[in-house]
């Protein structure tokens, strides 16, 4: 006597839902897993936004004033490394405050994208020359970067509503993930432009021999991360500053203002 056994398996219909089950589940893990990546990379550069920033504040409270910024051919270090600084912006001079961190071909200190760190500082002898800030004295002293919420018009201000800060004495600034595209001011939007840079930098032929760009005026915009295609358009930068009455503070404290 045979015996038939009923042998069923899985139908065409069915293994095509099965793969759109696991297709979404795939998809949703890997979309988790971008946002989780980018969300700790923004929160690194965060922190190392605010590491050179104390470090730019002890430089002060050191050397009685603010380090010149950094250019493509000053070895990483601050740009003259010693007399009058003429240069508002320009990259983090990393070598000159002793940073730990990673370096491109030009010596700059780069963020987590691999992107150099810009650095800009009010100009003048006033804050860049050791011993002036206190010659000057407090109520003098008149610390120039703006930062606004919204890209400005205008070179030295923000629209009305709109300021942040109109009296920084120095600003740090990563442009994100995005950073390495602007070698020349184009960006995703008016806001990141603006932080993008007005001036190209000229390439350094014996180093990463690629053109920047750095601010060519006094506003930068700081604003809440949109991603891509969001309602608010792209804005993926991250700026920090200091409050002047900080910068005056720790100075007091180290004897280098009255």
């Amino acid at each position: 006597m045979v015996i038939r056994k009923n042998i069923s398996g899985f139908t065409l219909i069915e293994l095509a839902i099965v793969l759109v089950i696991v297709g979404v589940l795939m998809g949703s893990f890997i979309g988790s897993l971008a946002s989780r990546i980018e969300t700790t990379q923004r929160n690194n550069a965060k922190n190392q936004l605010e590491d050179i920033k104390m470090a730019i504040l002890g430089f002060a409270a050191a050397e009685g004033k603010l380090p010149c910024p950094a250019t493509t051919v000053s070895a990483g270090g601050a740009d003259p490394a010693d007399g009058v600084c003429t240069l508002q912006h320009g990259f983090v001079p990393g070598r000159t405050l002793g940073l730990d961190g990673a370096y491109n071909m030009d010596n700059l200190l780069i963020d987590t994208w691999g992107n150099p760190i810009r650095y800009s500082v009010t100009t003048g002898p006033d804050f860049t020359t050791a011993g002036n800030m206190a010659a000057t004295t407090m109520a003098v002293l008149a610390p120039n970067l703006v930062v606004c919420s919204e890209d400005s018009a205008a070179a030295d201000s923000c629209s009305a509503g709109l300021e942040l800060i109109d009296n920084a004495p120095f600003i740090l600034l990563s442009l994100g993930k995005d950073g390495s595209a602007f070698v020349s001011n184009v960006a995703p939007n008016s806001d990141q432009g603006e932080n993008a840079g007005e001036v190209a930098v000229a390439a350094n032929a014996a180093g990463e021999n690629l053109a920047y760009t750095v601010g060519g005026n006094r506003v930068f915009v700081s604003k809440e991360f949109s991603a891509v295609g969001s309602t608010a358009g792209q804005f993926d930068d991250l700026i920090v500053w200091v409050s002047p009455y900080i910068l005056y503070s720790r100075m007091i404290e180290a004897g280098q203002l009255p």
